[in-house]
């Protein structure tokens, strides 16, 4: 379970809502919060689109993310893949019968996205 976790998401995910993904981590027990804090143990960054004029700008949340890491705070910086292959972790571990094949499967169109 997720009950010491917090967890920030950046960017748009591509495999599922915000909510849906928020929804998971508060039926892991986890915590959502919508900006990094002290309490922060993750962030989850999804795509960012780039600005042809301006380039690739990081978001708020990782540069802040980034900024708390270099200070001492243990932060788990992950992209959404590594978000859902931790996820399948923790399901596996959870029910180990009922979702080897959910997680299977969901392995198997991960690597057909990235």
């Amino acid at each position: 379970m997720l009950e010491n976790e917090y967890f920030v998401f950046t960017g748009t995910l591509t495999t599922m809502t915000r909510k849906k993904a928020r929804s998971i981590i508060t039926g892991l027990k986890g915590h959502n919060q919508n900006a990094a804090t002290k309490r922060t143990t993750r962030l989850v960054t999804g795509y960012f689109p780039i600005d042809l004029i301006k380039g690739y700008i990081p978001s708020q949340k990782l540069v802040e993310s980034e900024q708390a890491i270099q200070l001492g705070q243990e932060i788990i910086i992950m992209n959404e893949k590594e978000f859902i292959i931790f996820l399948s972790q923790r399901f596996l571990f959870i029910f180990p019968r009922a979702l080897i094949f959910v997680s299977i499967k969901r392995n198997v169109r991960l690597k057909e996205r990235f």
